[in-house]
């Protein structure tokens, strides 16, 4: 959360200090700096699982703008990206640890950490500069590989013979020293790759030769399981704030 305030204040000084008399940019290829906090959540596509409330994500990378006609263009991009997903399995069912069927447990939850590198490649329709300005539409699909994630288990004892479950343990899913923590109807792998559907629109000004400031709103809708388990599917999306220059 610091670092997402501290890059958003980071850009409004810049877009401040840099305001100067504009004039128009219309390279063929060009190319800037973006950071994007918003808000994740996740979808359940099976009905062993649910969605539970809503996380913050943030990414930060490159983006450039390729022209393909006048006002077209391709815009490949090279992101880092965070989501924080929460779920949680039906409460009315009854799950046992993993190689121990006298532990039984319900009401059980996860909080992941998930980090990605994303390879957004997106179309852009650009209307023509008026006083500086423009506005902009975009859409495409964005491949994102895991590159870091952890999670959190809370889960609450069925019977008076059941341990509390170690609730406040940060671990690594796809790690198999830490087995011992799944549950037997359910596996906690994250999927290594994700792919997503990328909509987008907003404004560009600019400020001065070839520096433009660029804010919008984009919609990264997944559309593949983010869970490596057969039975419990789930899909994570992003809504979020982009704020970039470009240079």
């Amino acid at each position: 959360m610091k670092t997402t305030l501290k890059y958003t204040f980071l850009l409004i000084g810049l877009t401040i200090f840099s305001l100067k008399s504009n004039a128009q940019d219309d390279r063929d290829f060009r190319i800037g700096f973006k950071i994007i906090p918003g808000f994740d959540w996740t979808k359940a596509v099976s009905n062993d699982v649910q969605k539970d409330g809503m996380g913050i994500g943030f990414s930060f990378g490159v983006m450039s703008d390729i022209r393909l006609a006048d006002n077209y263009f391709f815009t490949p991009e090279l992101n880092i990206t965070t989501m924080s997903n929460s779920i949680k399995l039906k409460s009315d069912s009854i799950y046992y640890l993993a190689g121990n069927n006298t532990q039984d447990y319900n009401k059980i939850s996860y909080k992941y950490s998930l980090k990605y590198i994303e390879i957004p490649l997106t179309f852009k329709f650009r209307t023509k500069e008026s006083n500086g300005m423009r506005y902009w539409g975009q859409f495409g699909v964005a491949p994102g590989f895991l590159i870091g994630n952890n999670v959190t288990v809370l889960a609450s004892p069925v019977s008076t013979g059941t341990k509390n479950f170690p609730s406040d343990e940060k671990f690594i899913p796809n790690d198999a020293n830490n087995f011992n923590l799944d549950f037997t109807k359910h596996i906690d792998d994250i999927n290594f790759l994700r792919a997503s559907m990328i909509l987008g629109a907003g404004i560009e000004y600019n400020l001065s030769g070839n520096t433009s400031f660029y804010a919008g709103i984009r919609f990264n809708n997944g559309f593949t399981d983010i869970l490596d388990d057969k039975k419990s599917k789930m899909i994570n999306n992003v809504m979020g704030l982009e704020l970039g220059f470009f240079f």
